[in-house]
């Protein structure tokens, strides 16, 4: 949208705004509140995504709780189902073609809600109203990964949360300090926030985790976990206990399986940092929360006993309701009368109550046993065995798809989030028998922005551990200053380690590889030095190359001669496969270097720029080898760009591969 128009939009929105307060004026109710409130999303929507996200999340955290308490009527929680609705609109006329896997699970995931409540078995308003809850947060997804936003902006909208779950932490210690019980000391998503604060702390947790498996142990990083711990030892959150411990282990093992540090040094200060993390959390646990918890809770003894924590989940109540376990089981005994009711549930709606239809059949029955408020045994009632695996499908996926790509994403705040997720996913899994993670604004929010933004950079991510590069290096006169430094500093800046290098032994090149390698940690240089390349036959170069280099990345090299990069374009998917360029003249796209990731099982396998070879001589055998039929086989492409020349030293005749 341009500047000019955006601005004409600002101005209707400010006139129909005031329009509606005048026509108002004096006369307020719900129903005129909400007209204002609908105009305004409306027009937001349209003129900026960015802050109508944020809007977004400023309702998910703030709204449940100010209703609950009375402060705004209960009906206005609709802002956040209207936001939603816009945002999904907009970006089916503006958003993105593309269409991922996930989405496609996500799709299969809102047909099955659709077709679970045609075979539900409540009265349609009902019926209608479990629809709604369940639809909205599969479409909050599709929108966030279909709107056209920036990596950027996906970072500044994942601050503002943190933002948030700031204000959580000193929200739980005001509310504390008024002397409210415990419940009432889980900060603002609800009014008895402890269960919902609980998982959102564990986020916060698992990003400070992935924060030491990038960057490395820091003290800062023990404190702000200790800080996210506060509102667990002021609301009496057990579970959320059980939860830092179930995701510091997780993190533990993603670290053992999936993490190939730089150094030793890395290696010893991330596991230290998690030593210490469980630590401090006996400690914490110890010594700590016994001080504040009420005297009943017994947070220590309860998550320190496998039996004290089943009775825990087993059972009931003293007022009669079935505990969480119980709960899921009671769900699925009530299913397995139908073989389609099992399969589909009881339908959205099955624990609905509407203000204006009442309350629905199975909790007139159930509602003195049954709690709605517990995710798993809910969805489980609801939408039968069948939801509750797509669900489940989703989740794992996010797990796999983040361990296989998400971790090696190049911004190194989103490679965090990237690392922070498969523990994330888990995280809601478990608390699904906990509390009511899978439909509370916040959480789902939150949990579906971090994986809308981690989607698209981690398709071009590349796992660098399994990278390595091939290069030939520029052959320049002895005594001559190297060229090939900003090459190998752009390689070491993308975390590429393995290096195939093939050049004259005495070349100033090579030479300035060898006298400087200290320089770069770990980095493997696995040298293949030719000496003479006259003397070498098509075969012998055939032979090092198909035997010996192992790479993945193209390297061109036009640091003498600055080359044109639209030439590169037709052979590269440049969108994807760049991982650096370095222009010399961007108007005119001339390049000093490119590094880009290429597939040996493609038509164009390697490709290079010959400098120092004139494409014309026959007598040059690596000339020879590409414009071979060999060549031509293994796809070889020769582009006979002559750069530079230099002559070769005829008297070295040997070939060494070291």
């Amino acid at each position: 949208m341009n500047e000019k128009l955006q601005s004409n939009i600002y101005k209707i929105v400010f006139a129909v705004a005031i329009a509606i307060l005048l026509f108002f004026f004096g006369q307020a109710d719900v129903m005129k509140i909400g007209l204002i409130g609908a105009v305004m999303i409306v027009l937001l929507v349209i003129t900026n995504i960015q802050l109508s996200i944020v809007a977004l999340i400023v309702v998910a955290f703030t709204f449940n709780f100010l209703s609950n308490v009375k402060i705004i009527p209960g009906k206005m929680m609709y802002a956040y189902d209207l936001l939603v609705y816009l945002l999904f609109l907009f970006s089916l006329i503006n958003g993105k073609k593309k269409v991922n896997i996930i989405e496609i699970f996500t799709l299969l995931y809102i047909g099955f809600i659709i077709i679970s409540t045609a075979f539900g078995r409540e009265v349609l308003p009902l019926k209608m109203k479990g629809l709604e809850a369940y639809i909205k947060y599969p479409i909050l997804f599709l929108a966030l990964l279909r709107l056209k936003l920036s990596s950027e902006t996906f970072k500044f909208l994942i601050k503002v949360v943190i933002l948030f779950s700031i204000a959580q932490v000193f929200t739980s210690i005001f509310q504390y300090s008024k002397g409210n019980f415990a419940d009432w000391c889980g900060g603002f998503l609800t009014r008895y926030a402890s269960g919902s604060n609980a998982v959102l702390m564990t986020m916060m947790f698992l990003l400070i985790l992935g924060w030491i498996m990038v960057d490395k142990l820091r003290l800062r990083y023990i404190f702000m976990s200790i800080f996210f711990m506060i509102p667990l030892v002021l609301s009496s959150a057990r579970a959320g206990f059980i939860f830092f411990i179930i995701s510091a282990i997780f993190m533990f093992l993603v670290y053992m399986l999936h993490i190939k540090y730089s150094s030793a040094y890395a290696m010893l200060f991330t596991i230290i940092g998690i030593v210490i993390l469980l630590v401090a959390f006996y400690y914490v646990l110890l010594y700590i929360v016994p001080i504040f918890e009420p005297k009943n809770a017994n947070t220590v003894s309860l998550i320190s006993s496998p039996d004290m924590i089943k009775k825990d989940i087993t059972g009931r109540y003293q007022g009669g309701q079935l505990r969480r376990w119980s709960s899921v089981l009671f769900a699925y005994n009530y299913l397995t009368a139908d073989a389609l009711k099992l399969f589909v549930g009881n339908g959205p709606g099955t624990v609905a109550i509407s203000g204006n239809f009442g309350w629905s059949s199975f909790m007139q029955q159930f509602e003195p046993i049954f709690d709605p408020s517990v995710s798993l045994p809910t969805f489980l009632l609801e939408l039968g065995i069948g939801g509750v695996s797509i669900i489940l499908i989703i989740f794992f996926y996010v797990i796999i798809f983040s361990l296989n790509r998400a971790i090696y994403i190049e911004d190194k705040f989103l490679r965090v989030v990237g690392f922070a997720l498969p523990g994330i996913s888990v995280i809601m899994i478990f608390a699904s028998i906990y509390t009511n993670v899978w439909d509370q604004e916040a959480l789902q929010l939150v949990y579906w922005l971090f994986v809308a933004s981690i989607v698209e950079p981690a398709e071009k991510a590349v796992k660098k551990d399994k990278v390595s590069a091939l290069i030939f290096l520029k052959e320049i006169p002895i005594n001559e200053k190297p060229t090939v430094a900003t090459l190998i500093n752009a390689l070491y800046k993308y975390e590429i380690r393995t290096i195939y290098v093939a050049g004259r032994e005495n070349d100033p090149n090579m030479l300035w590889l060898i006298d400087n390698m200290k320089k770069y940690e770990d980095l493997k240089i696995k040298w293949i030095r030719i000496m003479g390349y006259e003397s070498m036959t098509r075969e012998d170069i055939l032979n090092i190359i198909t035997n010996h280099m192992y790479a993945d990345l193209l390297i061109i090299d036009g640091s003498d001669i600055p080359f044109d990069f639209r030439v590169i374009k037709r052979f590269i998917d440049t969108h994807r496969n760049v991982f650096a360029l370095k222009y010399s003249d961007a108007e005119k796209k001339e390049c000093d270097y490119c590094i880009a990731k290429i597939k040996r099982k493609s038509i164009l396998k390697l490709s290079y720029f010959l400098k120092g070879r004139d494409p014309e001589i026959e007598t040059d055998p690596l000339i020879d080898l590409f414009n071979s039929q060999d060549g031509t086989e293994m796809g070889f492409v020769n582009w006979n760009f002559l750069l530079s020349k230099t002559e070769e030293n005829p008297e070295i005749k040997a070939v060494e591969n070291v």
